[in-house]
């Protein structure tokens, strides 16, 4: 999605951000841990848990690149065609994390996250190869990815689950 604006950047991710609370809201916590949401028997607690370690890792990139470096992107060791295996580790990663401490993180992610996309201006936004380690996209490719984008399937995720539990 091309966006014209800052503003029109921070709208779409916080209406995505948005649109999967309301998703997720009515379902009773204790069901966050339930498998078979996603995939290979993931929860409610394993999505908000990737959802945050993607926003967490473009944190990194970002950060990192911004003090002179060239991030690991998507993450060492890592290569964009082998993000499946990647989600996997991070599933590991954090399969064990008590969930009030993975909502936490998701919440505070998210806010961080924004900030940053709201601090940023609309040239270090939307210029291709502002930041050496984005090459020659814009910021907001991996901006996007990492948030909006995200939330969309995961609300996606969410409604095929619910609907599955009603069918079932």
């Amino acid at each position: 999605m091309k966006f014209t604006s800052r503003q029109e950047l921070l709208d779409n991710i916080e209406k995505e951000h948005v649109a999967f609370l309301a998703e997720l809201q009515p379902v009773a916590k204790y069901r966050y841990r339930e498998k078979g949401v996603w995939g290979d028997g993931w929860t409610i607690k394993d999505l908000l848990a990737h959802l945050t370690e993607w926003e967490q890792m473009f944190l990194r990139w970002y950060q990192e690149g911004s003090n002179g470096g060239r991030p690991a992107v998507p993450a060492k060791g890592f290569k964009w065609n082998q993000t499946p295996l990647l989600n996997q580790v991070i599933w590991r990663r954090y399969r064990r994390k008590a969930l009030d401490s993975v909502i936490e993180d998701f919440h505070a992610s998210y806010r961080q996250i924004y900030g940053i996309a709201e601090d940023l201006s609309e040239e270090e936004l939307f210029t291709p190869g502002h930041f050496p380690w984005t090459g020659e996209n814009t910021l907001t490719t991996y901006l996007a990815a990492n948030t909006f984008s995200h939330y969309r399937t995961a609300t996606k995720i969410l409604r095929r689950w619910k609907r599955s539990q009603k069918s079932g």
